[in-house]
Formats: C-alpha cells, structure tokens, sequence
C-alpha cells in the first residue's frame, strides 16, 4: 500500500495507472523490510517508466505453494524473446536507447536481494504487451 502511495505522484507525472490487487490474508514473512521494499520500489518504478502514457500498471499479492507472491504487471513496450534470459544481469539493458536512464544494476539488485531471501523473482513478457515480474518469497 504504501508503496504504490509512494509512487502515484511519478506515475501521474508519466500518464500511467496504478492499481492494486492485494490480498487481504497474507501471511507474515520474516524479510529485511527496507530491502524488500526498496526492491518492490525499483520494479514498480520501472513498470512505469517504460509503459507509454495511458497505460496501467497493476500490483497484486498472492499466497500460492507455501510462498508469498507479489506481482507487478504493466501494460508497456515488453522485452523481446532473446533479451529476456538476461533481464536480472548486472549492466544489461534490453534497450540500447535507454542507457541515459538507470545503470543496468535494478534488476541484478532485485534478483540478489530477493534470493538472499531465499525467493526468486520471475518475468513473463511479450514485446509490445507488457511484462509481468513476480517476487516469490517463501514462509
């Protein structure tokens, strides 16, 4: 919750729609609380900072296989088939043009941060639809 209260005013700045879909029964999860949500910061903040203006980006928790599952999906340019294997590697960027913003490191943070936890963190995309990253952080 209040990560997306966080980022409303960048995603309204960006034309872009945050929604939310958070499970009402989530367990407790031991996580180093300021990590995790740095990492969920960076994921949301990426969502909207490559989803053209109109689009939506949509955060939603789950609790599925003895594991707590945050989801950040958007409605943005995607990442194509060959980029997608190397999304979470330090200094990779899908988009040669967007080297001006970020340093290539987000994505290979969030991967650390979330395994250090014992979880993974996955990406289903398809170019010109939209990705969707999942946290898994287990019990």
């Amino acid at each position: 919750g209040e990560i997306i209260e966080q980022l409303i005013p960048f995603a309204e700045r960006q034309g872009i729609t945050l929604s939310s879909g958070l499970s009402a029964s989530l367990p407790l999860i031991k996580v180093d609380r300021n990590r995790i949500r740095q990492t969920l910061i960076n994921l949301v903040h990426n969502a909207i900072k490559f989803n053209p203006p109109g689009g939506t980006v949509r955060i939603s928790t789950k609790f599925d296989n003895n594991a707590v599952v945050i989801s950040i999906a958007d409605t943005g340019i995607g990442i194509s088939k060959q980029d997608l294997p190397h999304v979470f590697e330090r200094f990779f960027k899908a988009d040669r043009n967007r080297s001006s913003s970020g340093s290539g490191l987000g994505l290979a943070i969030a991967k650390h941060t979330v395994q250090a936890h014992g979880g993974n963190i996955r990406v289903e995309s398809e170019e010109g639809k939209g990705s969707i990253f999942s946290v898994i952080l287990p019990l």
